[in-house]
């Protein structure tokens, strides 16, 4: 509610020309060569003009052509720059996510192409966690997402969902790690697991948390092998949520409720191929929303511009989506 959670006019985004919109891509993309294009597959800095917004490298060994989404998730697009950045805008000043279909009644296009724009979107933001490590107070905790089981109509037939041997193999666990510092930008990592484990809870810490950190967790016992691992308070929620001097979870809690609100009022259900991207994008949101929506809009436009082409969306419809593995850990394994 903050003025700068209004520092963007939404008349001036919708009423951009192509040609402007065409120029902020430019301008982020080749932002450490001032706005002037060079080869993306060799660097030279002398490309020259082949035809309307397309250069060819003048160095006789490559003589790649390219544009200015070459080599980035936008690579071979159709859709109009205007539209990805009104794409970009929807995206960000919605708290708890676009849903394609919404997304495509905005733009009028296809249901295919506002989702493929989404997941690219998801998809870019994704990548950047690799090289997240948190630090002071981090919180840890999992929530269990989806697979949620149609009840039988008479009550002596229903089964109980919280049971292992009744549950459909969808509903998977959010891994989350949250910075908890005070005046800072806190963090959220998140990890899509099985169910909540000692080992992927292990994984995640050594990989992604700094061993001078201070670790909250709860009672549960996929976090007692962490006692070794970085310093470590743990709340027990059976008893209280919050101790007497204020030790809590509540950041990490915070992040959840938005996932839920995500989950129950705008995508009502998440796939589990691309579960790990979902959490990723409300990460972002998470993450940033005290930071205003220019910041927003020109982080998320430099991040798109930075991340190569997708493999795994780049001819989705055209059958790449089969070759796309589940983005899910196993016992402390990344996924192909």
């Amino acid at each position: 509610m903050r003025p700068d959670g209004r520092n963007l006019d939404p008349e001036k985004v919708w009423s951009l020309s192509e040609d402007d919109a065409y120029g902020l891509f430019v301008d982020f993309r080749w932002a450490d060569n001032g706005g002037k294009p060079y080869c993306p597959r060799c660097g030279c800095l002398e490309p020259y003009d082949v035809r309307r917004r397309r250069f060819r490298c003048s160095e006789p060994e490559c003589r790649a052509e390219f544009s200015v989404t070459s080599g980035t998730v936008f690579a071979n697009r159709k859709l109009s720059f205007k539209k990805i950045i009104m794409a970009i805008w929807e995206e960000i000043t919605a708290a708890k996510g676009m849903a394609a279909l919404h997304l495509s009644r905005k733009l009028n296009v296809q249901y295919k192409t506002a989702y493929v724009l989404l997941q690219k979107l998801r998809e870019a933001v994704g990548l950047r966690r690799s090289a997240i490590t948190l630090q002071g107070l981090v919180q840890i905790d999992g929530k269990y997402v989806g697979g949620v089981l149609r009840k039988a109509n008479k009550k002596e037939e229903r089964k109980d969902g919280r049971k292992k041997e009744n549950q459909n193999g969808k509903r998977m666990c959010v891994l989350a790690l949250r910075e908890a510092n005070k005046h800072a930008p806190n963090r959220t990592l998140t990890r899509v697991i099985m169910d909540e484990n000692g080992k992927d809870a292990w994984a995640a810490v050594a990989e992604h948390v700094d061993p001078k950190a201070f670790l909250i967790a709860d009672e549960h016992k996929a976090y007692d092998d962490l006692v070794g691992l970085v310093a470590m308070h743990r709340v027990n929620h059976s008893l209280q949520y919050q101790e007497d001097d204020g030790t809590n979870s509540n950041a990490i809690e915070s992040f959840f409720s938005r996932v839920e609100k995500a989950y129950q009022g705008v995508n009502h259900r998440f796939s589990t191929k691309y579960l790990d991207w979902y959490m990723a994008m409300l990460s972002w949101k998470e993450d940033t929303r005290y930071m205003g929506l220019r910041w927003q809009f020109a982080d998320l436009l430099k991040t798109i511009t930075a991340r190569p082409t997708s493999r795994n969306l780049c001819g989705y419809w055209q059958g790449a989506a089969q070759n796309i593995s589940d983005q899910v850990w196993l016992q402390g394994e990344p996924p192909d």
